[in-house]
């Protein structure tokens, strides 16, 4: 059985007890890897062969999962001391990073590119579906080699509130939600149309085993947009992609969103998105309970409290097998750290964490 056909027969509930480990769901954070190098980790490996992950790789379209513009914005350095920098990113986004702790922190977004109908009207322009810099180089040579290929392969699709959140910043998004309503449909309106016209000249070229949304679109406590919102200007918007996707052939349609999701999930369900990632604990996701709650109609990935590893081996599997063991059992489960490993986490505990899950699912 080859790669392709493993994770296609976990992703349907098909092939039950077998393990699957995709490579570009495994996550973490470059100060973590910095740590690890210190305990034994080799500078000069590729990190997820030296895990032994399994392949799994996403068409190298140019829809990224944060902010698909073409061309990117150009760089520039504003200000900067000992401490901090503050810098206009390639996303268009004003931001300050913190040197000393760039490894492990968040940097502070301070302003967004889009702000309003004009600023919108401007940046719509690096959003062009029919960029040829969107498709890789020498196209015509390149897909033959993906059509004879043993591994899953996944299509990005971009999403309907990620992608908007990043353009706008979230405050200034939720003033818009309310003070110009017409602007954020017409920007969702011609996010579809981006979307769909981008994959669809690659649909036709290439059977792809998956597709995934990119939404980051919760925080621990729930949504963060009101579910009137998400069935009125998102539902429409993600059935009419996955009608798109479903006619091409790709039945396993996932969404990575970080976060509390579980209002959100029936909506997804209901749009044909069948797959959620990385279910983090720490916001309330509880996989074994989704599992209960959803059924065979939901795929399961990550879901392993992230925290446990930065413990001791105990607490790592009393994590591990209050989870994979009875989830691998019913297929449609692909482990892994619910996101990021973080740099409290020595590089024993996670090698730890794997022998578990390869040992369960051997």
């Amino acid at each position: 059985m080859t790669e392709r056909e493993k994770f296609l027969k976990i992703a349907r509930f098909e092939l039950k007890g077998e393990l699957f480990l995709p490579s570009c769901w495994q996550w973490f954070w470059n100060g973590t890897l910095e740590r690890w190098r210190g305990e034994g980790l080799p500078g000069d490996v590729h990190i997820r062969e030296y895990f032994g992950f399994d392949r799994m790789d996403y068409f190298p379209i140019d829809l990224s999962s944060t902010v698909p513009s073409i061309p990117p914005f150009d760089i520039k350095t504003l200000e900067e001391d000992a401490t901090h920098k503050v810098i206009i990113d390639g996303d268009g986004v004003k931001k300050k990073i913190f040197k000393e702790q760039r490894e492990s922190s968040m940097d502070q977004w301070i302003e967004y590119p889009v702000r309003d109908r004009k600023t919108w009207q401007k940046y719509k322009k690096r959003l062009n579906p029919h960029s040829p810099a969107r498709y890789p180089l020498w196209w015509e040579k390149e897909k033959g080699r993906y059509k004879e290929r043993d591994y899953p392969l996944g299509i990005l699709v971009g999403g309907f509130f990620g992608w908007m959140r990043n353009w706008i910043g979230i405050e200034n998004l939720s003033y818009l939600l309310v003070d110009d309503i017409a602007l954020i449909k017409e920007i969702e309106e011609y996010t579809e149309y981006f979307i769909v016209e981008t994959i669809k000249p690659v649909l036709k070229e290439i059977q792809f085993d998956f597709a995934l949304f990119w939404e980051d679109m919760a925080y621990n406590k729930g949504s963060l947009v009101s579910m009137e919102f998400v069935k009125k200007y998102m539902v429409p918007h993600y059935k009419r992609v996955t009608d798109l996707l479903h006619s091409n052939g790709i039945d396993v349609i996932t969404l990575d969103s970080d976060g509390n999701v579980w209002e959100l999930i029936p909506f997804w369900l209901e749009c044909g998105i069948n797959g959620i990632i990385p279910n983090e604990v720490a916001a309330g996701m509880d996989v074994v309970a989704m599992r209960k709650r959803f059924g065979k109609n939901l795929i399961i990935g990550g879901g392993i409290d992230k925290r446990a590893l930065s413990k001791g081996k105990k607490e790592v599997e009393e994590e591990v097998m209050k989870k994979v063991p009875s989830l691998l059992k019913d297929g449609g489960y692909f482990p892994g750290i619910d996101h990021s490993v973080p740099p409290d986490a020595p590089l024993e505990n996670y090698l730890y964490y794997l022998k578990l899950i390869r040992e369960i699912g051997s």
